[in-house]
């Protein structure tokens, strides 16, 4: 699953820049969707990980640390849970972040 997770990642990568190359309103709604398809994944995938979630080792009594595996998946789909806020955001035309420089 996290090599899912990193192949996810470079596809909603290579879907901006996609996006970077053909800045037309149906390019950038289409790669929108495929962010939200994909981020929806990783979402599913988050919940459905069937291995260890918790590294054995706790540095504090508060919380415990995330296994590599699932700490791929869970900062994976962070980032691209971000990334769709920022489309929405550009898609709406409240802000151009994600676009600004192009």
């Amino acid at each position: 699953m996290p090599f899912l997770a990193l192949l996810i990642d470079v596809l909603t990568a290579g879907a901006y820049y996609l996006q970077l190359q053909n800045p037309t309103e149906n390019i950038r709604f289409l790669g929108m969707v495929v962010q939200g398809v994909l981020t929806l994944i990783l979402l599913i995938m988050v919940f459905a990980y069937q291995g260890k979630r918790h590294a054995l080792m706790r540095t504090n009594f508060a919380y415990r640390n995330l296994s590599i595996r699932y700490g791929i998946i869970v900062l994976s789909f962070i980032i691209n849970g971000v990334v769709l806020f920022l489309y929405i955001l550009n898609y709406l035309g409240i802000n151009d972040l994600i676009f600004s420089a192009f």
